[in-house]
Formats: C-alpha cells, sequence, structure tokens
C-alpha cells in the first residue's frame, strides 16, 4: 500500500546551517502558498541561497523526493570534457555552494550521489516531468521565453518550482530576447508567488562602487 504522503510529513521545522531574514522568510511563506514562485533580486540579494534552503526545508520535511537543480547555459558546453555533471558543474556552482552553507559539504556529496539532488541542462528538459520534486530554475533571465516555457511545463503534481532571476544581471546576448520581461507581467496576478529582494548581503562596498562607475556613464 501506497504511504500516505500528508501522514509522513515532518510537523518540526528542520534546522539548517543558516537562518533566513524576514524578507527570505516571506519567500518561504509564498513557496508554501504557491506551486510557482520568482525570487527576484540584483547581486548579492540571496536569491539562490533562499532558493536552496527553501529546497532543503521542505525535502527534510519529507514534502518532496527530490530537488532538481537547472539554469540555461548561454556557451556550448559540448566540447567541454566528462559526463553531464561534470560539465554542469561550472554553472551550478553558486547553488552547490548554497548548499553546502545550508547543511555543509558531506551531506550535500551524499545526496549528489544518492540522486537525491539532480542536475540538469535546460536544454534537456524536454520529456522530462518533475514529480513529487523541489525545482529550483537559477538565472532565468537568461532564457528567452521558449525554454522559459518548456522548463515550466515539465511540472508535475506534487512539485513546486522557484525561479531565481535579475533584470540587472542578463546576459548581453539575451537582453533582447529576456523571458524576464513577460515573466514580471505575472506579479500581481495572483497565480504565482512574486518577491524582489532588497537586503545586500556581500560586501557593502560594492553597491557604492558600481553606483559610482554607472553614474559616471
Amino acid at each position: 500500500m501506497k504511504e500516505n504522503k500528508a501522514g509522513r510529513l515532518l510537523k518540526t521545522e528542520p534546522k539548517l546551517r543558516v537562518d533566513l531574514n524576514d524578507e527570505q522568510k516571506e519567500v518561504a511563506a509564498l513557496f508554501y502558498h504557491y506551486d510557482v514562485i520568482f525570487v527576484k533580486g540584483d547581486f548579492g540579494s540571496g536569491k539562490s541561497l533562499v532558493a536552496t534552503h527553501i529546497a532543503l526545508t521542505a525535502f527534510r520535511k519529507k514534502m518532496f523526493n527530490e530537488i532538481w537543480i537547472t539554469r540555461p547555459i548561454i556557451d556550448k558546453m559540448g566540447a567541454l570534457p566528462g559526463g553531464l555533471d561534470e560539465k554542469m558543474a561550472p554553472w551550478v556552482f553558486p547553488i552547490i555552494q548554497n548548499l553546502e552553507v545550508c547543511q555543509g559539504k558531506e551531506t550535500t556529496e551524499k545526496m549528489l550521489k544518492e540522486g537525491q539532488i539532480k542536475i540538469m541542462p535546460i536544454s534537456v528538459a524536454k520529456g522530462i516531468t518533475f514529480m513529487d520534486s523541489a525545482v529550483i530554475v537559477d538565472e532565468f533571465q537568461d532564457m528567452d521565453y521558449q525554454d522559459f516555457r518548456t522548463v515550466l511545463t515539465r511540472l508535475g503534481k506534487g512539485s513546486k518550482m522557484i525561479f531565481c532571476g535579475s533584470n540587472q544581471q542578463i546576459e548581453e546576448v539575451m537582453r533582447r530576447f529576456s523571458c524576464i520581461y513577460r515573466v514580471d507581467t505575472l506579479e500581481h496576478s495572483g497565480i504565482v508567488g512574486f518577491k524582489t529582494l532588497k537586503s545586500n548581503h556581500r560586501n557593502p562596498v560594492l553597491t557604492e562602487i558600481i553606483d559610482y562607475l554607472e553614474k559616471k556613464e
């Protein structure tokens, strides 16, 4: 007999190595309310960290069986050595780093080895259905609308998807084609969760430097 999913959910909140701030907790609340959420913000706002934290927490609460990670790849990766995971490694390193910040390197490596965390390029998403999974789509601003539509429509029952992106960090070659402009129209639709993070978790001098340089243009 198949186990009742609701019956196996943990009632206590799992403890990770980092805590969310108030605006990141708002993202977590949206995640439990909506099946699809969008997290936006400039560099250092903690988009990927909060997505990783939420996915790990939900996995540990036994809401999901797997965590999927994907992001667009602008450059060609076919010439790179190794298998798919090795080819993807440079592009998913920020997510892996956040996983390790949240729960440590050993636990992260174990989950990757056992297939509890899976890494996939968006280009091979066709035909896949994410079932009972937490899905992180990082750097979604570098997808065109067709790729966005492809990955979004992979969402199966019992799964949730978090898109992380930034209007300020669109790759130059994607600037005219980015899906983020159309996605922005969803903000007040009530269909999805939508949150723009304002905090800067990196060295505060970075904002001063960027503002100074860009005002000189």
